[in-house]
């Protein structure tokens, strides 16, 4: 959903607002292999969504002349005005190795014939890291939206 308004009060001060809701990206478990792809290894969606995501933007905006056709404009832009710090990503990687290739805990498919399935928690720990494969990020809010901003602009117009 993404809803504008804007309004002018009779003294000449704008006012607008911007709200944008989302319902949430979709979240699928990868695990690391040593030839460095990532499998979805319970399919497409399996973690969920991510939270429901809003955000409201005001902009106040005021002209004053200041000689003739000459105006300045003072303007506030608040972004996230109600300082929602909502988590955008969740850490999806079942084993270490994310970003930075981690042999020691990836699994190897090689002669896994991936039509009859495969128990990957079990290669995980077979790995020569052990329990320690597993990224205790997993399933944890590592993103967020950015907290309330605000910025002040004077321009002048001519």
């Amino acid at each position: 959903v993404k809803l504008y308004g804007s309004y002018m009060a009779p003294f000449g001060t704008q006012f607008g607002v911007n709200f944008y809701g989302g319902s949430g990206t979709p979240l699928t478990t990868y695990v690391n292999t040593v030839n460095q792809t990532q499998v979805f290894v319970n399919g497409r969606g399996d973690m969920g969504r991510t939270p429901f995501l809003s955000r409201t933007d005001l902009l106040v905006s005021q002209e004053l002349n200041v000689m003739g056709s000459r105006k300045l404009r003072l303007e506030l832009n608040v972004q996230n005005v109600f300082n929602q710090k909502t988590a955008t990503h969740i850490f999806n990687y079942l084993n270490r190795g994310a970003g930075a290739p981690r042999t020691s805990s990836a699994i190897n498919l090689a002669g896994t014939d991936l039509t009859k399935g495969f128990d990957y928690n079990s290669m995980i720990k077979a790995t020569s890291d052990g329990l320690n494969a597993y990224d205790p990020r997993y399933g944890k809010a590592d993103l967020f939206q950015t907290g309330a901003q605000g910025q002040f602009s004077v321009k002048f117009l001519f």
